[in-house]
């Protein structure tokens, strides 16, 4: 009588085992690139169309309409915290630590987060050469408007670092994600709010700082796997 459930218990860690080894880290990285490319891919011919321009101005409009002083000086603050040249800063001081602590490796993937983040969307603002909303004129913005520099940045740096932190066993998952989603989430809002942006120059800039993190973490994956034991920490990850 007690065989049944023992081999039932048996089935069901099998079919745990089998998941466990199919739902890797490889595979999270491979469906978050493919997400990303196959939105931004989307996204891009649509903003190519001009068939997003109804949508932007909706949102944009709403945004206008709610604007007041005090959270206009908010949201720039929020907005310069999460620049390019802070992201960068702050990418270089967390690979300094992860250089001091967890090994050179880790701090080449958190430096070169920003760096490829913030070139890939340089081109690509180059590419569709999209002129921003009237409101950039007043923060002296004049570079092209598609795909957001700060959205693509704060995620690329943010979501790295929240990752190779999770990795490490510094944090939990779900602060992770919180920090990761986080920040970029505000970030991208203070560049509508401040009308320096298209809603849809904030989406674009949000897959292209996924597409990189997600490539940063396939190569602290590489770097991770191939490194000697007991090289650059212990690389347990953190539960909730």
């Amino acid at each position: 009588m007690t065989s049944t459930p023992r081999r039932e218990r048996a089935t069901t860690s099998h079919i745990r085992d089998w998941f466990g080894k199919l739902i890797t880290f490889w595979t999270l990285i491979a469906v978050v690139s493919a997400i990303a490319i196959s939105v931004f891919a989307d996204l891009g011919e649509d903003v190519a169309e001009h068939s997003t321009t109804n949508f932007d101005n909706l949102v944009r409009a709403w945004m206008i309409s709610h604007q007041n002083p005090v959270a206009y000086k908010i949201a720039y603050a929020l907005t310069w915290i999460g620049s390019p040249a802070v992201m960068v800063l702050l990418a270089i001081g967390a690979g300094v630590w992860f250089y001091m602590s967890r090994g050179r490796s880790k701090a080449g993937v958190v430096v070169a987060a920003p760096a490829a983040g913030g070139l890939l969307s340089g081109i690509v603002k180059v590419m569709f050469g999209r002129v921003r909303p009237a409101g950039a004129a007043l923060l002296n913005e004049r570079s092209y408007s598609f795909p957001s520099g700060h959205a693509a940045t704060s995620a690329a740096v943010v979501v790295t670092i929240c990752y190779v932190m999770a990795r490490e066993g510094m944090i939990s998952w779900r602060t992770a994600i919180a920090i990761g989603g986080g920040i970029p989430l505000i970030v991208g809002l203070t560049r509508l709010y401040l009308d320096v942006h298209w809603t849809t120059d904030v989406i674009g800039g949000w897959t292209v700082g996924l597409f990189v993190a997600a490539m940063s973490a396939a190569l602290y994956e590489y770097l991770r796997r191939s490194a000697p034991p007991g090289v650059g920490g212990t690389g347990a990850a953190a539960g909730d």
